[in-house]
């Protein structure tokens, strides 16, 4: 979790702020967007041996969000999303201590194929998706990864990471859009995900 914070301080600890506040690298219209590391920041990444595992993403929620959701899962045998860790932060309908949620995502894969995430708007909330134990050792994988600007739609799922690993001798391609359409997986020893959802909800509800 230590490396999560340090991946955050990368790009300067981004609290939410008002629009007319909008900081250097959170998307100016409502949506999510891959967080761009300066050069020193990458090679900063490189040193840390996370240039693969780790990334960052920013947002700006619409004015109607008041709760951020980030959720890892993964697929079953039967063809569902199965949670396996999520986190989540709210401003409130009082909204407090900021007007609005803007701010980062950091995420990073572990060996064990738990995932670190990090939540970084009006405060810090990390959260850790549960280790998954496999049969055998893949012997490939392929990661997609949200990969331009999308825009927020309140309650909808954004996907913002695919991870795909098999025993098999050839893979294909994924984007991370592919998370709405299983069949695409199938026969895959183990596929992982990672969403995000904007609500106008309080946690729980």
């Amino acid at each position: 979790m230590k490396r999560i914070l340090l991946l955050l301080s990368l790009a300067l600890l981004l609290c939410g702020c008002s629009r007319e506040e909008t900081q250097s690298g959170i998307p100016k219209d409502e949506g999510v967007a891959p967080y761009e590391l300066s050069q020193d920041q990458q090679e900063l990444l490189g040193a840390f041996g996370m240039e693969d595992s780790a990334r960052l993403f920013a947002f700006l929620a619409p004015e109607e969000a008041i709760t951020i959701e980030v959720t890892a899962c993964r697929l079953t045998d039967a063809g569902a999303w199965e949670v396996t860790g999520s986190g989540a932060m709210s401003i409130g309908t009082e909204r407090q201590p900021v007007s609005e949620l803007s701010g980062t995502i950091a995420m990073e894969l572990r060996d064990n194929y738990s995932i670190d995430f990090n939540i970084n708007c009006a405060g810090r909330g990390s959260f850790s998706s549960e280790k998954i134990e496999l049969e055998q050792e893949p012997l490939g994988s392929t990661k997609a990864y949200l990969t331009e600007f999308q825009a927020i739609e309140l309650n909808e799922e954004i996907p913002l990471a695919l991870m795909v690993y098999d025993s098999g001798t050839s893979m294909r391609s994924y984007t991370a859009g592919d998370y709405f359409d299983v069949s695409l997986f199938e026969g895959m020893d183990l596929v992982q995900a990672v969403t995000v959802r904007f609500t106008d909800r309080e946690i729980g509800e």
